[in-house]
Formats: C-alpha cells, structure tokens, sequence
C-alpha cells in the first residue's frame, strides 16, 4: 500500500461529529434570532422616513444662501430628497438646508412662472434700492454690509419682520438708525412695511442735531421685479448756532475812504455750498445765540428694480419732497457821512452800519432721481453703479441748486 492510500485510510477512518436534536434546535435558535434582528433593522430604518406630502409646493432655501422651489418627497432625517423646478431631483443633508417655507397649497393650484432664482433674487440685498428700502425684509440670518463712497452701513434681521440698521459718513458724523417692519398680507405679490430713521448731527454740531424720518411704503411684485410707492415725513432739528431774532447792533467806522463797508461783522463769509461761515463771537454774546432752525415736511417716493438677465438688475429710485424751513437773515443798514479830507485831498467819511437779525420762512422742494444698475454673480456680494442727482428749489431764490451724486456700492451678505 503506497503512503497516499495510507493517508485516504486514516481520513475515513477519522469519527464524524454526531449531528444531535440539540444541535439541530440550537441552529435554529440562532437562525431564528438573525432574522428577528434584521426585521428590527428594517423597521428601524423605514421609521426614520417620515411621512410627506409631495404636493406641497415649497422655497427651499440652503446655508449657502442657494435657493430653489419644488416639492419634498423624501424625509428620512439625515437626507431630504426634493423634485425642483430649477434642477429637477435635488438630494441634500439635513445640515444643508436653512429654511423650507410653503410657497403654494397643492400642485394643482397655478404653477408660477419660475426661472433659475439665485440667492442675490431674493436674499436681503432685494430689500434695498440705492439709499430707500421697499416693504421685503431681511429674513433672520441674512444680515449684510454697505460701503459706499460716502460711508458704510450694516443692516440686521432681529426677527424675519423687524430689521435694523446703522449708516453713517467717513468721518462717523452725521449717523442715522434705521428700524423697518414688514408686514405679511393674504396677496402673494403685495407687500407692506413701516419704518423709521433716527437722525443724528453725530460729532458735527456737537450732537444737538437730531431728527426722524416716518414712513411706510408699499411693494407690488416679488423680490425680483418690482415697484415701490413711499410716504414719509422729515422732522430736523438743526444744531447749528445762530443769532437769536431781534438781536440789533450799531458799529462806526471813522475816516473810512469808501461810503460803503462789506464788513460781515457779526459772521464770517460763507462757505461752500452757500455754508453759513462762523459767527464773530467777539462780538457776540453765548446769550445772544441758539440752535438752528427746524425743516419739515412731507416726503413721496417711486422706486422698482426690474432683472437684466440672471446677474444684473435695472434699479430707478426717485423721491419728491416739500420742506418748510426757516433761516437766520441778517440785515445790514449802512450810513456814510463826509467828514473832511486827507491830507492829499481824498474825501473821507464816516460810515454807521446797523445790524438788526431775524428769522425767515422759505420753502424748499427737491427732486431726486437715481438709476442704477446691480450686479451679482455670487450669493454673498453685489455691486451697484448709480448715476443719482438732486435738485433744490426755493421759494426765496429764483435760481435752482441741482448737485450730481455718482455712487458705487458694495454689499456683503455676513
């Protein structure tokens, strides 16, 4: 016998394990015992899905501000699966996704007209034109910044009504506080809100400048293309000193060669944009002044910003204003009397020169227009072109003051 039939032997004649009832109902115990752990896996994993309702139409809007439109068809609590009309199926981590809101009932109700809306179509840089607002809110989370030529500015959401916001010059005078509230209405496309700037003459005039502009507006359309009818109404009280009415002097210069004096006396000469140069308080006493005067009156606007395609908006911002004013007016009274020769024969004369100050009231009506055009590739920045200009008439000048304000705006979603 050779040593392979030796060891084919040896492995027949190994004993088999005797297979036993106890053996056959432990196999089964534990058969028995994977399914029953896997049926519990399954259900586990099915409750995780929650009950939805694919025909509820919704705004999907994500963290990265992306926001998209369409109905929810599957919830499992760590992944939402969504049928949108910008993309088609969308699959999304439950960390992704900011905010979902109900934009329309059921699917049968009128299909809206949608087109691929970035986040810069309905973020909170649409709830601004150039320097007015229009009836949208900042939603909560969605604040942003402001740089312009003139001064920065920073606008928060304290709820997804209530916005408020800080401006302000390059040099932190003067300062405003913007407060806004928005109103939810039954009509998809008609808009309300009121608000109000809190006026201050900041470092300039030493604080003692303050005022508020109230006002309420209402907006036609969506955050895409619309229009925007305001109404407010500006108080300003100036902080500026001025010389109290009434108050009269009498000044003689003697041996003068001219009978007429351009001496200012109680101010000096005005400056720039026809300022109202100092007051002499050599001459004047602290009794003798007070703050300025008072402007008020009621101010309209028109404004709208209709899509030039999917990353520039044509933005027309316009207001109309009455304004009542008053003003510091100084007459001046000047007397000239020869009083003899100099010594080469040159007439000379003495010259009384009365001063004697009032107030008057004038009215001032400006216009002001503003096209603009915005432009946004991304969901956190914008800039902003705008070729803005405002006129001032006033009822005691025959001659219009129209000044250009070319703008270019920055904004920052943070």
């Amino acid at each position: 016998m050779d040593k392979v039939d030796q060891y084919n032997i040896c492995l027949i004649a190994l004993p088999l394990p005797e297979i036993t009832n106890n053996h056959l109902k432990l196999s089964t115990m534990k058969l028995k015992t994977l399914t029953a752990l896997l049926c519990l896996m399954l259900i586990a994993t099915a409750s995780r899905a929650q009950v939805v309702d694919p025909n509820q139409r919704l705004t999907i809007t994500l963290k990265d501000g992306t926001v998209y439109h369409g109905a929810l068809i599957f919830d499992d609590g760590r992944e939402m699966k969504f049928n949108t009309n910008e993309l088609g199926l969308l699959i999304l981590k439950k960390q992704e996704l900011k905010r979902m809101e109900l934009s329309m009932e059921k699917k049968t109700d009128p299909e809206p007209d949608y087109t691929f809306l970035p986040k810069w179509k309905e973020g909170p840089f649409s709830t601004r034109y150039a320097i007015t607002t229009n009836a949208f809110p900042i939603k909560k989370g969605e604040n942003y910044g402001m740089l312009n030529f003139h001064g920065p500015e920073i606008h928060f959401a304290v709820t997804d009504r209530l916005n408020v916001g800080y401006m302000t010059t390059w040099a932190a005078s003067p300062m405003a506080v913007s407060l806004k509230y928005s109103f939810d209405t039954k009509k998809e496309k008609v808009h309300f809100g009121v608000g109000s700037l809190l006026l201050s003459s900041g470092f300039f005039q030493q604080f003692k400048g303050y005022g508020t502009l109230t006002f309420g507006n209402v907006t036609l359309g969506d955050r895409k293309s619309n229009i925007t009818f305001s109404a407010g109404y500006l108080y300003w009280q100036s902080g500026a000193k001025v010389i109290k009415p009434g108050y009269s002097t009498q000044i003689v210069n003697t041996q003068q060669y001219s009978g007429y004096s351009d001496f200012t006396y109680l101010r000096n000469p005005d400056g720039p944009l026809s300022i109202p140069g100092g007051l002499n308080m050599n001459v004047l006493n602290p009794g003798d002044t007070r703050n300025g005067y008072a402007t008020h009156g009621p101010i309209f606007g028109l404004s709208g910003t209709y899509p030039l395609g999917e990353k520039a908006s044509l933005i027309i911002e316009s207001m109309f204003g009455e304004l009542s004013c008053k003003r510091e007016q100084i007459d001046r009274t000047t007397t000239s009397v020869p009083s003899g020769l100099d010594q080469w024969g040159n007439q000379l004369y003495d010259n009384t020169i009365d001063f004697k100050v009032s107030e008057k009231k004038f009215n001032a009506t400006f216009i002001y227009l503003a096209p603009a055009v915005r432009f946004q590739s991304t969901a956190n920045f914008a800039w902003q072109i705008t070729v803005a200009s405002t006129s001032v008439v006033k009822s005691d000048s025959s001659a219009p003051f129209t000044m250009p304000i070319p703008m270019c705006t920055l904004f920052k979603k943070f």
